[in-house]
């Protein structure tokens, strides 16, 4: 898995419009990146001028599949969809609805 740190703004087309500001960790929640948008992505873009990453992150290891839950699962705009279908405002209301979903509660 690979992570890095936004350094300019920037809409990223391939997740669905997401608005990546300064200070923020791509990918976001729900999103992949593939290894050479990252590297284009850290190089001086051709037509701006800018760069929008830095301080990229390869974490050779990944979770095993079974133990990676697909929910809540980012759907855009701070909106998260549980397993139910039910959507949820804020990452930590729906991990905390996802769970007791599962939990039977």
């Amino acid at each position: 898995m690979i992570t890095a740190k936004v350094v300019n703004l920037f809409k990223a087309l391939e997740h669905n419009g997401h608005i990546y500001k300064a200070g923020d960790t791509y990918p976001a929640d729900g999103f992949t990146a593939a290894e050479e948008r990252v590297y284009f992505l850290t190089g001086v873009h051709p037509k701006y001028k800018k760069i929008y990453l830095a301080e990229v992150t390869v974490n050779e290891q990944e979770e095993p599949r079974e133990q990676v839950s697909e929910f809540p699962k980012h759907t855009g705009k701070g909106y998260y969809e549980l397993s139910n279908g039910t959507k949820v405002k804020g990452k930590e209301e729906a991990i905390e609805a996802e769970n007791a979903l599962k939990s039977g509660v």
